[in-house]
Parts: C-alpha cells; sequence; structure tokens
C-alpha cells in the first residue's frame, strides 16, 4: 500500500463516477494539473455505507522530491479543499476529502456542504483521523484500517484506543527536518527585528 494516499468521501452519489471525474477535471484544469485517474473502493470498510458515505481513490503521483517542493508547481493533494468544496456544489452533499502522508506522519481533511464555508484540518495523522472520523460519523479505526496498512494500522488503531478516552492530551511533536529549521531559525530573526523596532519606537 502506497505511503500517499487521497480518498474522497461523497455523500449519497450512487456510483456517478462519471459525474465525480468531470468535477476533478474542472478543479486541475483550473491550475493546470492533469486529470487524475479516480475508482470506487473496491471493499470499503464496513461502516461506511452505513453511515450514508461512498469513497473513491485518487491515484497521486510519485512523491515530490524537496527540489521540486520549492518550485511553484501545483501538487494534487494541495486542490483538497477545492476538491470538496466543487464536489459539495456539484453534488448538492456534503463531501470530505483525506490525504495522508504516513511516510511524513502527516494528513490533511476538509468537509464541505452546499452553501457554507469548508472546515480543514491538518498535521499528525491520528488527530486529522480523528477530527474526519467525528465529520463522518464513523469510528476513528476504520479509517486507520483504511489508511494504514499492515503495521502502521495497527499502530495508529492502538493509539487510537490508547488516546481514545483522552482528547486533550498532546501527541509528541514529530522531529523537525531542514525545512522547520530554517522556518524556526526565520521565525527567530523577524523576533529579534521586531523586538529591535519597538524598543526604536520607544
Amino acid at each position: 500500500m502506497s505511503h500517499r494516499r487521497l480518498i474522497l468521501f461523497l455523500s449519497d452519489v450512487e456510483g456517478n463516477l462519471t459525474a465525480l471525474r468531470q468535477t476533478l477535471k474542472r478543479v486541475c484544469e483550473a491550475v493546470d494539473l492533469p486529470t487524475p485517474e479516480v475508482k470506487w473502493l473496491e471493499s470499503p470498510p464496513e461502516g461506511l455505507s452505513e453511515a450514508g458515505w461512498h469513497a473513491a481513490e485518487l491515484e497521486l503521483p510519485p512523491a515530490p522530491g524537496r527540489k521540486a517542493r520549492k518550485s511553484e508547481q501545483p501538487f494534487l493533494e494541495e486542490q483538497l479543499d477545492a476538491m470538496t468544496q466543487a464536489l459539495a456544489q456539484d453534488f448538492r452533499d456534503r463531501a470530505l476529502g483525506i490525504f495522508v502522508d504516513r511516510e511524513h506522519s502527516y494528513a490533511r481533511t476538509c468537509v464541505s456542504g452546499p452553501g457554507r464555508p469548508s472546515k480543514a484540518v491538518e498535521g499528525e495523522v491520528l488527530d486529522v483521523m480523528r477530527q474526519a472520523a467525528r465529520w463522518l460519523d464513523v469510528e476513528t479505526g476504520m479509517l486507520a484500517k483504511l489508511f494504514g496498512g499492515g503495521n502502521a494500522a495497527r499502530n495508529l488503531l492502538a493509539a487510537a484506543v490508547d488516546f481514545g478516552n483522552e482528547p486533550g492530551k498532546p501527541m509528541p511533536p514529530p522531529e523537525p527536518d531542514e525545512d522547520d529549521r530554517f522556518v524556526e531559525a526565520k521565525l527567530a530573526q523577524a523576533k529579534v527585528y521586531m523586538e529591535q523596532y519597538l524598543g526604536n519606537r520607544k
């Protein structure tokens, strides 16, 4: 199973994959991205259809390298909010999308409804899955199975059990990488400049 997955959850769609592709094509063309392949999940988890959801997975291109990430070229997963907003508008019902990058312990979810502002959450995979599960009205463990795969799913499920009754318990922050350290240094520098500026105004 891929480390990176993007799955869209659509309310009461009745298998209309053609309409789904047309909506995605419109969103992608607006940012000069090729329209991705999309397919219904072959074996959706139990409880998903009972909660009134259909799930479709988008085929993501290989993960971009660090240099590509710093270019101005948009990436498919960055259009998650636009996709869910467009789907909610076109299908006149709620739509939710989740992007998970297990390799970097990052996830983002966005939910949209027709005529309503969308809501989005990003961060640690488990935290994002918890919120997505609340919006979908399903168990967090169900999403963990869907996105985890093998040992990762067991780890996520164990964490969901361990922290399930303690929503206020903070998760340990991920180890900072080169980009994080660069941003932290810039923020520290900006803070010094601001303090100097405020000091000069007195």
